[in-house]
């Protein structure tokens, strides 16, 4: 009799299934487990809202958020501590009894996929499935660092931490661990006894990479069917010293999919799931440009009316996909929402970050999104080392010029994140001024707050409109 797995996914930020989990799925059927799936949102549990249209309150919590009064960052630092705020916004207690519920005792193997937020989610689960005499292995994306490791594996009941690509051999592992054998032969397997010698592994060959597994995912609960698709991992520029993105699991250097293999899974998992609305989950799609252009070339061939979304990086490259021409063509295409880290205006920033682009650049190009009709949305933040009243004067310059441009903008406290270059580059005298993440810049210069205030306040007339008709199957999609 096969052996029962319960896969469990944590993910509730995301309008559209996980990327990762699909193909998880796929692993374990393909090795002839039997598998239960639990998803939060198949109980109803909605999906966190990300981006939606702003009102006045919005605009005055911005105003809360990025007060650099001492009294009031301290005040944001001990709710967020609280148990009950804490658990309330995430929505944890809900998540954990809901997978409590479904908890099958005939579970032969309990795996849960997540984020190190869910640590409070993971206990309550884990600590029923100990109860049931369910054994627990836990993994995800962040465990290639030993502080969360440790972190998980000090849950009674959690066996092993998993923290590596397991494309290539996660059907091998579950075999090997129902029949006793020795799993640490695998990258990125984590115990209390014993762990991984290097989790330095690469899984490289994407041509090898099966057609992800959709059909266990609630599809009656997504305000829209929408397939997540990876045309390739990590981004091939990689350089910019604040980016956490390229030092998680898979994100460690640039691997690409062939145009050939790209559009056989995306008519594949169009006809899977019967949809012709895609979310390209790349970190920068235009990483390949010749699998971007032979997707905008041919996405429309394999599907009738596609829709589709993707994230890129405006660099100075001579050939990087993002010319007003081919941003024409791929509205053509389907291309109805694109977006981009702007981060900052100020060139002497974006030198400092080693973002590859130019403050002329990244002008030309939102220009060129508007132009083609595609609507626009970009990632920026405040409070990087060093930053000026004149820094933040040269962005409020350029987003007042270019309001017209932009439907979303997230705008964020800027944060360091472990592994991160920056973390490295700190002078002593700033890592004096870091606390939870964030360097505290006491700039109390009037022109300083006069620029901060304006930049959260033209944010605010951005995401108070309404996304355009195209756009709203991905209102909230990052």
């Amino acid at each position: 009799m096969a052996k029962r797995i319960t896969l469990v996914d944590l993910n509730n930020f995301s309008y559209y299934p996980t990327i990762s989990m699909g193909l998880v799925a796929r692993y374990i059927r393909d090795a002839g487990f039997d598998l239960e799936f639990i998803s939060p949102l198949s109980n109803g549990i909605k999906y966190r809202e990300r981006e939606k249209v702003e009102t006045k309150f919005d605009y005055y919590k911005t105003r809360l958020i990025f007060s650099q009064r001492k009294s009031v960052r301290w005040a944001i630092e001990l709710a967020q501590k609280l148990p009950y705020i804490r658990e309330r916004f995430m929505n944890k207690s809900r998540l954990s009894n809901f997978v409590i519920e479904r908890l099958d005792p005939n579970t032969d193997l309990l795996l849960i996929s997540t984020y190190t937020e869910n640590f409070s989610i993971c206990e309550k689960v884990v600590k029923e499935a100990t109860r049931q005499g369910i054994p627990v292995i836990v993994g995800g994306p962040a465990f290639n660092l030993q502080s969360h490791v440790d972190q998980f594996l000090s849950i009674d009941g959690v066996e092993f931490v998993v923290g590596s690509e397991i494309d290539d051999y996660l059907g091998k592992l579950l075999h090997d661990y129902f029949q006793g054998e020795d799993i640490y032969k695998y990258p990125g397997v984590y115990s209390r006894e014993k762990s991984a010698v290097s989790n330095a592994y690469i899984f490289k060959h994407l041509e090898q990479l099966p057609v992800p597994d959709y059909h266990d995912f609630p599809w009656d609960k997504y305000p829209n069917r929408i397939i997540p698709y990876m045309t390739g991992r990590g981004c091939s520029w990689g350089k910019c010293n604040f980016c956490s993105d390229v030092v998680l699991v898979n994100g460690r250097s640039y691997r690409s999919q062939s145009s050939q293999k790209v559009l056989a899974d995306l008519k594949a998992l169009s006809e899977q799931v019967n949809t012709n609305i895609f979310a390209f989950t790349d970190l920068k799609m235009n990483s390949n440009v010749e699998v971007w252009n032979s997707v905008i070339d041919g996405l429309p061939q394999i599907v009738d009316d596609p829709i589709w979304f993707c994230s890129v990086h405006v660099d100075n490259r001579k050939r990087n996909g993002l010319d007003g021409a081919t941003l024409m063509k791929a509205k053509k295409a389907g291309l109805t929402r694109i977006s981009f880290g702007l981060e900052t205006a100020s060139q002497r920033l974006l030198d400092d970050m080693q973002k590859g682009t130019t403050v002329a650049r990244l002008d030309q190009f939102v220009n060129d999104v508007h132009a083609a009709g595609i609507s626009l949305r970009a990632t920026m933040f405040i409070g990087y080392r060093d930053e000026k009243a004149s820094d933040l004067k040269q962005t409020l310059e350029f987003l007042e010029k270019n309001a017209h441009c932009f439907e979303r903008i997230k705008l964020c406290r800027f944060q360091m994140y472990d592994q991160t270059p920056i973390i490295d580059e700190l002078t002593a005298e700033e890592r004096k001024q870091v606390y939870a993440r964030q360097i505290n810049h006491l700039y109390r210069s009037r022109a300083y707050l006069k620029y901060k205030k304006g930049i959260i306040k033209v944010v605010h007339q951005i995401n108070s409109k309404k996304l355009n008709e195209d756009a709203r199957a991905f209102d909230g999609v990052m």
